[in-house]
């Protein structure tokens, strides 16, 4: 096999993995596309990237899941999603897991950006420690990425006192 070959071949099996990574969040300057406020808890963040390539960070899982299922905001077709796994992100900076293998908390005492309730984990052992150490937030429900996107198809997650009606223009 001559060296061209070779390289051609690495470079194939290596690049399409390189660029399937999450892009960095810049806490404090990044805005949510779904509700317009500024990401200034990376814990809580969500992000999508689109076919082309571009990174769309958001500040609470259930906007990007609204977007995802149409609720508001412009279409968005996703080929990448990442949650930050609370238990390991800083406020500052987030430590990103494919949506696929994350598992999302849902309990309605639990604050987050958008009123939301749900916080995201890369593994059952992370959600636990979780609960044993804040033990009020006890009684949530456990949901996968696919059942959250399902459930977020028959009603938004981001709850609608967020989005108050239009003014009425006489």
């Amino acid at each position: 096999m001559d060296r061209r070959r070779f390289l051609l071949g690495v470079l194939a099996g290596v690049l399409p993995r390189a660029l399937a990574a999450p892009r960095g969040l810049r806490v404090g300057v990044e805005a949510c596309p779904y509700c317009f406020m500024t990401i200034l808890d990376a814990r809580h963040a969500a992000q999508a990237v689109n076919p082309k390539g571009k990174a769309f960070f958001y500040d609470d899982p259930a906007c990007l899941l609204d977007q995802l299922n149409g609720w508001g905001g412009p279409s968005l077709t996703a080929k990448e999603v990442y949650l930050a796994d609370h238990g390991a992100s800083l406020r500052s900076e987030p430590k990103w897991v494919p949506a696929e293998k994350a598992l999302l908390y849902h309990h309605p005492r639990v604050r987050t950006p958008m009123g939301s309730g749900l916080l995201a984990f890369a593994s059952r052992e992370a959600l636990e420690r979780h609960l044993r150490e804040r033990p009020e937030r006890q009684g949530g429900r456990v949901l996968t990425w696919k059942e959250a996107l399902q459930e977020g198809a028959r009603r938004p997650w981001v709850p609608t006192d967020f989005f108050p009606p239009p003014a009425k223009v006489p």
